[in-house]
């Protein structure tokens, strides 16, 4: 039989090394581990290289859940439309063809044809 005082040594040592691996684990998954993020360098406003590149159309793209009573469609380059709070946290579709359809007395369902 174990003695009193190795049993407690040895449960704080496991408490002590699940505390460490859910601290390392929770600074990994955050990105605070330590280790070197990516970043985006910027040009200076007034560097002649900027004026070069001014007819490239940007790389990012305007785009939306466009509900109507019905049915919600995204859209790309859609600019001007409120954007309901319940479309806020959908995400974009699985396939280009899915949207949003609200049948008669129901909530919103994912339909996918």
């Amino acid at each position: 039989m174990r003695s009193l005082s190795v049993t407690f040594v040895s449960s704080r040592l496991r408490n002590m090394m699940l505390g460490a691996v859910l601290a390392l684990g929770t600074m990994l998954a955050t990105g605070s581990g330590g280790t070197a993020q990516a970043s985006v360098a910027m040009r200076a406003l007034g560097s002649p290289a900027l004026s070069l590149q001014q007819d490239v159309p940007p790389l990012a793209e305007n785009v939306r859940w466009v509900c109507g009573p019905w049915r919600c469609v995204w859209r790309p380059n859609w600019r001007y439309w409120y954007v309901p709070p319940y479309a806020r946290a959908w995400g974009p579709p699985v396939r280009p063809t899915c949207y949003w359809s609200r049948p008669w007395g129901g909530g919103w369902v994912h339909v996918c044809p």
